[in-house]
């Protein structure tokens, strides 16, 4: 019986109108953590520019213009563009002869620190050098000073690489991405609060409305809410399930069975948002053990606001 009660139970799909007045009681908490993990994310990010990546990082460049070799390769130029010199630059070709220049200088570090940019005018290379230890830096700009025209020898389709002008050490103005990180965190925070709701709301089997009692225990009668708002229906409902019989009613059956076998039965009252089905099936199974009646329930201690949101209108 309980196997088929639960089927159909599942099979009614959920209550929607219950969802979302659920929802907009926790709604305060799923704030709280999406703002939380804005925080968290905006101070993670902080943590790690300042604290852990916090060397102040330097550039020095140098622009260099170029000669084609038209003459021998009349299209030459249609290979070296922004993509291709940003590998040229590290090429062995000039890397190598920069190392030679600079004693104990590390290839790695050369490679990691050079970059090149270039304007809308493909005859102009800018050589990028950054990094922290500025003695470093300068010592590669100067360098490449002098590798980039060699490079221009040894290449077909260059006539030559001059040094065209040269720019000052600058330190390197960080693009701050404490808002995006914040936006990232405040998005988890929100996806995890969503996610925790709806496994808690899937999980929980408290008792709100007249619908969550029934769709478990049809076979018991629902007296009604007792509450101020809903007393005249439940009044009436008490008349017409219990009549002149002598009842007596619990909210603790545990505590009150001796109480209730003395009776022709009992109301048993449920805590509104507190008492769970599986406490209900227990208060069933245990007044039949005994030999007591159950005549039908209460749902008390309401929250009335909850109620009208649910039914639309203050009394139903």
């Amino acid at each position: 019986m309980d196997r088929i009660k639960d089927e159909k139970y599942m099979s009614e799909g959920m209550d929607m109108r219950r969802f979302f007045l659920c929802l907009y009681k926790k709604l305060w908490i799923i704030i709280a953590v999406t703002v939380l993990g804005a925080l968290l994310g905006a101070a993670v990010y902080l943590l790690y520019k300042n604290v852990i990546h916090g060397e102040k990082v330097y550039e020095i460049s140098s622009d260099y213009y170029i000669t084609f070799n038209e003459k021998d390769y009349p299209k030459g130029m249609d290979y070296y563009n922004a993509y291709t010199w940003n590998e040229f630059v590290v090429d062995d070709r000039i890397v190598e002869p920069v190392l030679a220049m600079i004693p104990g200088m590390d290839k790695q570090f050369v490679i990691d620190s050079v970059s090149s940019r270039m304007p809308s005018d493909y005859r102009v290379l800018t050589v990028v050098v950054e990094g922290t230890d500025t003695e470093k830096i300068q010592a590669i700009n100067e360098a490449y000073k002098s590798a980039m025209p060699a490079f221009a020898d040894e290449v077909g389709e260059l006539s030559t690489i001059e040094l065209w002008s040269e720019n000052e050490m600058y330190p390197v103005k960080n693009n701050d991405k404490a808002k995006n990180a914040a936006i990232l965190g405040a998005l988890i925070g929100l996806i995890i609060a969503a996610f925790a709701f709806g496994v808690y709301y899937c999980m929980d089997d408290r008792i709100y409305t007249e619908k969550d009692f029934v769709s478990h225990f049809p076979e018991v009668p629902f007296i009604g809410y007792d509450t101020k708002a809903y007393a005249n229906d439940t009044q009436a409902n008490r008349q017409m399930v219990i009549g002149e019989a002598d009842v007596y009613e619990t909210s603790d059956v545990s505590a009150d069975i001796e109480e209730i076998k003395k009776h022709d039965g009992c109301v048993l009252k449920l805590a509104f948002g507190k008492t769970h089905i599986t406490a209900v099936e227990y208060d069933i199974q245990l007044i039949g053990k005994q030999g007591g009646k159950l005549c039908g329930v209460l749902l008390g201690d309401c929250d009335e606001k909850f109620l009208k949101r649910y039914y639309g209108k203050q009394q139903r």
